[in-house]
């Protein structure tokens, strides 16, 4: 009988499980943003419905809530966000970052590195109770690899044939069109007044470009799935995981995008024997039943 609840809340919407201990999922509960850092009232306002839903549900068969946040488990905001939603029961709640609950869920309690990318990226493992991550500096000093930095290494490009006089490519006048900009004024005004998603959107006209023949375009993706294996690579490495790891892949980039999953997988695969590659569409809230196993296990503290 016994009832865990997960939830990832994640920067479009906050998904809420009731599950058991064999992530039977038994009731679901979905919400806007869950991310503090873009408006804290807004995330709490929606984590707190998710979880009352939850708790209306289980009522007295939960026994822990875990909770997986952008910056989760530290940071001022975190703290705040888990005093609030602790006036609203006694059952123990987990507060970790939202890479670790997706870790687990694709993993397991098992030991490997798992790789995202999608509007930003990071590379986050475990050893044992050991765990580390590369990237995930942000858009400002990495997401290498990711939706974001493909669409601002495009928009560069753009930047350059501008200045040199050059003609535009194929994939410049795409990106141009699809913002309705006809000038270097409206790129510029575009990128200095989106937000990180609507900019990293336009990784998906690289990708339409790239099935169309441009080369350029499929240079970027190929550039972005040998970034995203060296994070990977050298976390393994920091790690000590280099016999036969188990990699799980995550994020629109690595999980929908052909070019970059292969050479991803073909630039890892060279540098350790054997990986085992893992691509689930699987929630990352169900990873909270795998957490609570490594607790008992003492494998997660």
């Amino acid at each position: 009988m016994t009832r865990i609840i997960g939830i990832d809340a994640g920067g479009t919407k906050v998904q809420g499980l009731v599950m058991d201990m064999e992530k039977n999922i038994l009731f679901q509960s979905l919400s806007g943003h869950g991310n503090p850092s873009v408006s804290y009232e807004e995330a709490l306002q929606n984590l707190s419905s998710v979880v009352q839903q939850c708790l209306n549900h289980t009522k007295e068969v939960a026994t822990h809530i875990v909770i997986g946040m952008a910056g989760g488990g530290s940071g001022n905001l975190s703290q705040r966000i888990q005093s609030e939603l602790s006036r609203m029961t006694s059952l123990p709640i987990i507060l970790i970052n939202d890479a670790t609950l997706a870790y687990f869920s694709l993993i397991g309690n098992r030991n490997g590195v798992m790789t995202i990318a999608g509007t930003g990226s990071i590379c986050y493992g475990r050893n044992g109770r050991r765990e580390g991550t590369t990237g995930g500096w942000g858009h400002l000093l990495g997401d290498e690899g990711s939706a974001y930095h493909l669409a601002i290494e495009a928009s560069k490009r753009i930047v350059r044939e501008i200045d040199l006089a050059t003609p535009l490519s194929p994939l410049s006048r795409s990106i141009l069109n699809t913002i309705n900009a006809t000038d270097a004024q409206g790129l510029k005004g575009f990128i200095y007044s989106s937000s990180k998603g609507e900019i990293a959107r336009l990784a998906k006209v690289i990708h339409k470009e790239a099935v169309a023949g441009d080369d350029y375009s499929l240079h970027l993706l190929k550039r972005a799935g040998e970034l995203l294996a060296g994070q990977t690579n050298a976390l393994i490495e920091k790690l000590q995981l280099e016999s036969h790891p188990v990699i799980a892949l995550k994020g629109s980039v690595l999980e929908h995008n052909p070019v970059v999953q292969s050479i991803f997988k073909e630039t890892v695969s060279k540098r350790f024997n054997e990986p085992t590659f893992i691509t689930n569409s699987i929630s990352p809230a169900t990873g909270a039943v795998d957490i609570i196993e490594a607790i008992q296990l003492g494998r997660y503290v």
